[in-house]
């Protein structure tokens, strides 16, 4: 097909066109991707540099927040020994006293070796204690073990009644149970003393 005189700088012309088009298309095509990468870098970064002033901002009432836990007295949440003989002693008898002033009757009680752990900064001290209790006494023996301070922590705990299946409750007599737990404290370390 033979195109006419008129046809020629029109075809010559879209061609050119098409050409120029493929050029440019080839040129900005990547431009424009590359672009579209830069911007979402960029506005995420930007979302990262303002979580990053709002943490910033955070700083003062963070320090704030430290010096007033630094200025409370937290030694009286550990025992007060700092060797760990002593702490197992002093363990025993703040467990023995509360204990006995409610009525509970210990049946064994021994210290269990500590099993030191490089990352903690504080000394743990447990004892294993068996003892019996009715069942009020031993309600007051746990809430005054939660409460107490120097911070007491029972590990375990378990339960058992002392009656058989055919036990008829007596009017006024509180069933004993036979309670086996164990009860742990923290000691204060060279670290923790600072």
């Amino acid at each position: 097909m033979e195109l006419s005189a008129k046809q020629r700088p029109l075809v010559a012309l879209l061609l050119l066109v098409l050409a120029v088009g493929a050029v440019v298309a080839l040129v900005a095509w990547p431009v424009r991707l590359l672009h579209a990468h830069y911007d979402r870098h960029i506005e995420e970064y930007s979302d990262r540099l303002a979580r990053y002033r709002r943490i910033a901002a955070l700083q003062p009432d963070i320090e704030t927040a430290i010096a007033a836990v630094e200025k409370r007295d937290s030694r009286k949440f550990f025992l007060k020994a700092t060797s760990p003989t002593l702490a197992a002693a002093e363990l025993q008898g703040l467990v023995t006293k509360i204990i006995e002033s409610h009525d509970g009757k210990i049946l064994s009680s021994q210290s269990i070796p500590n099993k030191d752990d490089a990352k903690t900064a504080t000394g743990r001290i447990a004892m294993s204690i068996n003892l019996g209790a009715s069942i009020v006494s031993l309600q007051l023996i746990l809430r005054q073990i939660e409460v107490s301070e120097p911070y007491l922590f029972i590990d375990q705990l378990t339960i058992r009644a002392n009656q058989g299946r055919a036990y008829r409750p007596v009017p006024g007599v509180q069933p004993e149970f036979s309670v086996q737990m164990t009860v742990s404290a923290y000691m204060p370390t060279v670290e923790s003393k600072r």
